[in-house]
């Protein structure tokens, strides 16, 4: 559960944004380039999705309920957070790289059985090269505070931000997590705009998966400049 919003500056965030920005401010295929942009485009999906195109796929109106929650979504094995490069920006801004594990967790085979979605990131591209939120020996995350709270709030990753929704590629789906036990359901406005942000952070959780793609391809020497491939895996 997150503590009061405390807010403050992020200028490798801001850096990263600015590059985005200079990145995809002209097509990806134009010249010199073309040869790099059919790589890339036979390695993975380029298409960012638009949130109104994406439907949930959830009983209406159900939401998490931090308050009442008898656990912590981010303790355990499972339950480790892959990082995004914004994600690892906002870390270096907020002087956490403490944070910031190398490699991957190894699962076995009866980890993944019956976890899907478990079993395609593991098996990623992204999950070999970027780093993880840390863990301690308990498989507890790191960022937590002795109460359980998350010292990162509101600056956490995009996987905690979305979560326990979750996007289904294949479908154009959102779900939620059946990790989650602590919902209400309740048929309101109140309900509604909660289930339409998750929806929304969900899609951008995926959509930074596109951009990290394209900048790891075309703005490599940027990213190390900004003092971010040291902590990628390539």
């Amino acid at each position: 559960m997150p503590p009061p919003t405390v807010t403050r500056p992020l200028p490798t965030v801001a850096a990263l944004d600015a590059l985005w920005a200079r990145v995809a401010s002209r097509p990806l295929w134009a010249p010199p380039n073309f040869l790099r942009y059919l790589a890339l485009r036979a390695r993975a999906r380029l298409t960012r999705l638009d949130p109104a195109r994406v439907q949930v796929r959830a009983p209406a109106g159900m939401v998490n309920d931090c308050a009442s929650c008898r656990d912590n979504c981010c303790i355990g094995p499972r339950s480790t957070v892959l990082l995004r490069l914004r994600d690892i920006a906002t870390l270096v801004d907020l002087g956490r790289e403490d944070l910031i594990a190398p490699g991957a967790p190894a699962f076995a085979d009866d980890e993944l059985a019956g976890r899907p979605a478990l079993r395609r990131q593991v098996a990623s591209e992204s999950w070999r090269v970027f780093p993880k939120l840390r863990q301690n020996r308990f498989h507890a995350c790191g960022a937590l505070t002795d109460e359980g709270r998350c010292s990162l709030h509101p600056h956490w990753p995009l996987a905690c931000a979305r979560f326990p929704y979750a996007l289904d590629l294949t479908r154009h789906e959102v779900f939620y997590s059946r990790r989650c036990d602590s919902f209400w359901i309740r048929h309101d406005g109140r309900a509604d705009a909660r289930v339409a942000a998750m929806k929304v952070a969900a899609v951008a959780a995926y959509d930074e998966r596109v951009k990290d793609l394209v900048l790891l391809a075309y703005a490599h020497e940027e990213l190390d400049a900004l003092g971010l491939a040291r902590h990628l895996s390539r």
